[in-house]
């Protein structure tokens, strides 16, 4: 009987050191996404090869083409945010009140004090729980429990109020790991609420660049307007001075109202980014700092700006960190479900007095104590077990593709947002030369009227350029600008501008 004893704990010992090695979680790696060492920006133009800059990190084509002059691309990462560097006090002070202002930053604020006190909570469990509890109870046997009695039992009373304990020994670390597990959810819901702000401040630099953008287009449509005018009024002293003809002037007037036309469109734009604007505010648009009431001019765009590599980006951006860390959470809760193979033991422990009377609960001998471990382990039922496994691990497989999902778009987009600024400040400065050589031909061509050299046709005619070249201008700085803010969303949200 002994032996066999014997031989019974030991296979005991050997089948739990075999579930400790079978449940032992890895040591936690970081996913590996395959990304490229260097944003490619591709603008080839002219059919000219893409040339390499041995200062930048992207490969782009000459800085001067027949399609523009390129923007730089630089290694170089900072912590300040980039409207500092565009020196708009009014744009700088609707971002910061956006960021305390906003719902979505609220919500993700809300968010992350939630996974804190979530974290606090699972430290809990490595201290000991204690309960308080009393009890009061009255009681009355019936005589049919008590065979052969020929009275009712008499009522008892039975007062009871103590202590109860319990602490469970981590001894296999379910604990520990679970605190690590809402930890790297902490950590997550912290890299959230960084993008959350990220993508705020874009769209309200974005927003803010579009309404003055718009507020632009209407400065030059008004402009264009008033000397149209005066060419109306040209054409109709002509005509009365039997100089012209009515058609120039039905013609002058053609255009005059053409420009109009374009009015209202413009001004409904201004109204909505001034209602968008208003509402990434939190407050009423009549609440809206009057600046923004008054037209400004768009920030000079730079010639180079610092973003970073592709592998700085992953180290970076806020949505890849939060994923990552949702990774790290995921499988540290595999090692959680995994603890449940192994046994868990506890120390209980129970203090308290139990009278019949009330006012002698502290007597002597009404004290009752009770101590002692308990172990628990699901032996017979490890399918419930196994289940809960499969779904954490399931978990964790999500998370990683997950993470992976991000690393790439995260590459995509900034990619993306870097050929489009490229591209975008190329097309400024070729519209900014457009609009130069148009103000001189309208300015020729008005001159050589009034001289009598040319019919009023190639008047009107420069003037129409003139405007749609403005027109295009305005557009495309208004773009070039957004196009930068799409960059510094995309890059994670801080670098600066040369």
């Amino acid at each position: 009987m002994t032996n066999t004893t014997i031989m019974s704990s030991h296979h005991i010992a050997f089948l739990l050191a075999a579930l400790v090695a079978g449940c032992a979680a890895p040591a936690y790696r970081a996913p590996s996404v395959r990304i490229a060492p260097a944003y490619d920006v591709a603008a080839q133009s002219g059919g000219a090869a893409i040339a390499s800059d041995s200062t930048a990190i992207v490969h782009q084509a000459s800085a001067h083409t027949s399609f523009g002059r390129s923007a730089h691309f630089n290694d170089a990462v900072s912590n300040a945010p980039f409207w500092r560097g565009l020196g708009d006090t009014t744009l700088a002070t609707l971002i910061s009140e956006a960021l305390r202002t906003s719902t979505d930053v609220q919500v993700a604020e809300a968010r992350l004090t939630g996974s804190r006190a979530a974290r606090r909570l699972s430290t809990f469990d490595l201290a000991p729980t204690v309960t308080a509890s009393g009890s009061a109870t009255r009681s009355r046997l019936s005589m049919a429990q008590m065979p052969g009695l020929a009275f009712q039992p008499p009522s008892s009373n039975l007062f009871d109020v103590g202590f109860d304990a319990s602490w469970e020994l981590d001894v296999f670390g379910r604990v520990r790991r679970s605190i690590s597990a809402q930890s790297a959810f902490v950590e997550s819901a912290e890299h959230n609420l960084d993008d959350v702000q990220v993508s705020m401040a874009a769209e309200v630099a974005r927003t803010y660049f579009e309404l003055r953008g718009a507020q632009r287009q209407l400065a030059v449509a008004q402009r264009n307007a008033e000397v149209q005018r005066r060419t109306v009024g040209l054409t109709e002293d002509r005509l009365a001075a039997g100089r012209g003809t009515a058609f120039d002037t039905e013609r002058a007037c053609s255009v005059l109202q053409l420009t109009l036309a374009a009015v209202p469109a413009i001004e409904v734009q201004i109204s909505a980014s001034r209602f968008r604007l208003a509402v990434l505010l939190g407050r009423p648009a009549e609440e809206l700092p009057p600046s923004l009431a008054t037209a400004a001019d768009l920030p000079a765009l730079p010639d180079t700006v610092n973003v970073g590599s592709p592998q700085q980006l992953v180290r970076r951006r806020p949505d890849v960190l939060s994923a990552e860390r949702q990774y790290a959470a995921q499988s540290l809760s595999v090692g959680v479900a995994q603890s449940a193979y192994l046994p868990r033991l506890t120390i209980g422990a129970s203090a308290g007095y139990a009278s019949a009377r009330f006012d002698s609960l502290t007597r002597t001998g009404t004290s009752r104590i009770l101590v002692g471990p308990m172990l628990s382990w699901p032996l017979l039922d490890l399918g419930r077990v196994r289940q809960r496994v499969e779904i954490s691990q399931a978990g964790e497989e999500e998370a990683r593709v997950q993470y992976s999902a991000t690393v790439l778009r995260a590459v995509e987009e900034t990619q993306t947002a870097l050929v489009a600024y490229d591209r975008s400040h190329a097309r400024v400065g070729i519209l900014t030369e457009a609009v130069r050589a148009s103000t001189r031909a309208s300015e020729l061509a008005q001159q050589r009227f009034e001289a009598g050299l040319t019919d009023f046709l190639q008047v009107l005619d420069a003037q129409r350029t003139l405007l749609d070249a403005e027109n295009q201008l305005a557009q495309a700085h208004t773009a070039a600008v957004t196009a930068l803010v799409a960059v510094y969303k995309a890059t994670g949200g801080t670098w600066p501008l040369k």
